[in-house]
């Protein structure tokens, strides 16, 4: 089944939600000195679609970017290509557990869609250390909207992703682990819409190419339930863009 899984999203320029609009405006927040050279490090960079947004917002930036898929890693350094930007952004097929640069050496730490892997407590705990005093963490995450989310909500993420919380309890818990609250804003629908659109295209297309392949449509199925799941309940959970600094 995990090669169905790939196919679904194989060519995709997003690989969860998001948009430009709100990538820059995550990046806004972030209060640094924006034409400083600034190293950054991209967690879970994917295609690199929020990769070559930090290095517009960020234009003096050396960028690290790293993720565990090689034909995401392929797509972003073709992008990079086209750009010019082989100079200032490092790709490299590195999993976030297994991360060995120096301490104190990133002035920003992105990670946009792909803290729920290692957790968003493990992750805030592990990546801490790799920033300078005074530098930004800054990463998605799905949380619930309000206390009381449907019970059909409630089952899927609590079986998918267990650490799904409220928005006060994620801040208070990067609070525990002593960074500085510095913002946080909820992804408007318009990001889920943008990022699903082209799924539903391509589960279309795995459909047709796979009508008698149960394997295949039972991933079609899977990614469906998530997706009908969010149309009906989008007012339970969203991404929720944290951002903090090390203190």
């Amino acid at each position: 089944m995990e090669k169905y899984f790939y196919e679904a999203f194989e060519g995709l320029a997003r690989l969860a939600p998001g948009s430009e609009q709100s990538t820059k405006k995550a990046a806004a927040l972030v209060n640094v000195d924006k034409e400083k050279e600034l190293n950054i490090l991209d967690i879970g960079c994917g295609t690199g679609i929020h990769t070559l947004i930090l290095a517009e917002v960020f234009p003096n930036a050396r960028i690290t970017a790293i993720d565990t898929s090689q034909s995401f890693l392929d797509m972003l350094k073709k992008h990079l290509h086209k750009k010019g930007l082989e100079d200032r952004i490092t790709v490299l097929n590195a999993s976030m557990f297994e991360m060995d640069f120096p301490k104190e050496t990133f002035d920003l730490i992105w990670a946009e869609g792909s803290i729920y892997i290692a957790g968003f407590q493990e992750g805030l705990k592990q990546w801490k250390p790799l920033l300078k005093r005074n530098g930004y963490l800054v990463c998605s995450e799905i949380s619930w909207l309000h206390a009381k989310p449907s019970e059909e909500s409630k089952e899927f993420w609590m079986q998918g992703y267990p650490e799904i919380n409220t928005i006060s309890n994620k801040v208070n818990q990067l609070i525990d682990l002593e960074y500085a609250y510095a913002f946080s804003f909820v992804l408007p629908k318009e990001d889920w819409l943008e990022y699903y659109h082209p799924l539903e295209r391509r589960l279309k297309e795995m459909e047709d190419k796979y009508n008698d392949t149960p394997a295949a449509l039972n991933v079609v199925n899977m990614i469906r339930q998530e997706i009908n799941l969010y149309h009906h309940h989008f007012h339970d959970y969203s991404y929720v863009f944290y951002g903090m600094k090390k203190i």
